[in-house]
C-alpha cells in the first residue's frame, strides 16, 4: 500500500494564519488506485470529523466545477484525514462518516466500493515537533529556504548554514514536511515544494521579526540622507539594516505613505543622530530591534542583504514580513512583494 502525494492546494480562509494546506493524493494498493483529498489535523477528535468532511466535501465540489470539463482531475476524491495518532473512536467516527484515514501510528482506515481496509496501528506516534518555524531559531532555516527555493538540502548542510543544531534543523524541518511546504525525507535531499505558500505562511504567523519598535519623525528620508545616517553609523562600527520604505527599490514601491525603517544593533541615540531623528509625529521612520536569534547573518536580518543606492536593506522575504506588521498601507505592500518574489521563481522542466 502506497499513498502518493500529487499536488498541494493553499486555501484562504478567515481566522489566524489565512489559509489551509490540503493535498491531492492518490492511494495505490494491489488491486485498485483510490484518488483523496487529504487534510493533516493534530489532534484529532471523533467530534471533529464531521466538519472536516464537510469542509472536504465543499472543496472537492469547487475543485470539480473549477476543473469541469478539463479532465485534469478525477471525478470524485475520498476525503481523508491524517494525523499523528488516532484512537479507536476516532477511527468509528471515520467509518460512520465515510472518510478515509491514516495516522503516523500505522493506523489506515478506507471503504471505497469493493475495496476495505480497517487497521489500527500499534506504533508510537512520532513526537510533533516543538521548534518555532516562524520565529526565533527556525526562521532562520525559513529565511534560507525561501532565499534558495530551487536548491536542495540535507538537514546537516541547514544546521550548519543557520547555525542550529542538526535536532533542532531537524524538528523544523520535519514541521514544514507536515505543513505541506517542503517535501523530501530521511535519505533524500530535501527543498522548497510550496516556496509563496511557506512566504505567506510566515507573513501570516502573526510573529513578527522585530521584537520592539520606536518611532520618530524623520526630517527628510531623500537617498542622501540615508546614505548619510546609514555611512555614520557603518563608521562608528554599529550594525544596521534597512527595512520598509528604505529597503524597497524604486520599481517595488506599490504604495505611497508607508514608513522607513531600520533594524539597530547598537545605540539608539547614536542612530537618532546620525539621520536626524525627532521623537515627534508623524512617525515616519521606525527604529527595529529584532529578536535576538535573529540578530546575525546566519539566516538571520544580515542574511542575503540586498545592496541598495544607500546602504545595505533586508532580504526580500524580511522586507515582505515587516511590511505586514508595519501597519497603514503595509499589507498591500507586504501583497506586492510576494507577487514580486512569486514571479522571480525559477521554472524549469526539472522542478515538480
Amino acid at each position: 500500500m502506497e499513498l502518493l502525494r500529487q499536488e498541494a492546494l493553499v486555501v484562504p480562509r478567515t481566522g489566524p494564519g489565512g489559509e489551509s494546506t490540503y493535498d491531492l493524493a492518490e492511494v495505490r494498493l494491489p488491486e485498485a488506485r483510490v484518488p483523496v483529498l487529504l487534510s493533516y489535523r493534530a489532534p484529532l477528535f471523533p467530534v471533529d470529523v464531521l466538519a472536516q468532511r464537510e469542509k472536504l466535501g465543499d472543496l472537492r465540489e469547487q475543485l470539480r466545477r473549477r476543473e469541469s470539463g478539463t479532465h485534469r482531475l478525477p471525478a470524485f476524491r475520498m476525503p481523508m484525514l491524517v494525523t499523528d495518532s488516532a484512537s479507536s473512536r476516532v477511527i468509528t467516527a471515520c467509518e460512520e462518516a465515510e472518510v478515509a484515514l491514516v495516522d503516523s501510528r500505522g493506523t489506515f482506515f478506507l471503504r471505497s466500493g469493493s475495496t476495505f481496509i480497517r487497521v489500527q496501528g500499534r506504533g508510537s506516534s512520532s513526537r510533533a515537533p516543538r521548534e518555532p518555524v516562524f520565529h526565533g531559531k527556525g526562521s532562520r532555516i525559513v529565511r534560507v529556504l525561501l532565499q534558495s527555493p530551487a536548491s536542495n538540502w540535507t538537514v546537516r548542510a541547514l544546521s550548519e548554514q543557520t547555525q542550529t543544531s542538526y535536532a533542532y534543523a531537524h524538528g523544523v524541518i520535519k514541521k514544514l514536511i507536515q505543513y505541506g511546504y517542503v517535501e523530501g525525507g530521511r535519505g533524500v535531499g530535501i527543498r522548497l515544494r510550496e516556496p509563496v505558500g511557506l512566504l505567506k505562511a510566515w507573513v501570516d504567523s502573526g510573529r513578527p521579526t522585530a521584537t520592539s519598535k520606536e518611532g520618530f519623525n524623520a526630517p527628510s528620508t531623500m537617498p542622501d540622507a540615508l546614505r548619510q545616517g546609514f555611512s555614520e553609523l557603518a563608521s562608528r562600527g554599529i550594525r544596521a539594516v534597512f527595512t520598509l520604505a528604505s529597503a524597497l527599490l524604486p520599481e517595488e514601491r506599490f504604495v505611497s505613505g508607508v514608513p522607513h525603517g531600520l533594524y539597530l544593533a547598537g545605540s539608539l541615540d547614536a542612530a537618532v543622530t546620525a539621520f536626524g531623528l525627532r521623537r515627534m509625529t508623524p512617525h515616519n521612520f521606525w527604529i527595529h530591534r529584532a529578536d535576538p536569534a535573529a540578530e546575525t547573518e546566519v539566516g538571520g536580518i544580515y542574511f542575503a542583504q540586498r545592496q541598495l543606492p544607500y546602504g545595505l536593506g533586508v532580504s526580500l522575504p524580511q522586507l515582505t514580513v515587516d511590511f505586514k506588521h508595519s501597519g497603514g498601507r503595509g499589507s498591500e505592500q507586504a501583497e506586492e512583494l510576494i507577487m514580486r518574489y512569486a514571479r522571480a521563481l525559477p521554472v524549469s522542466e526539472g522542478m515538480s
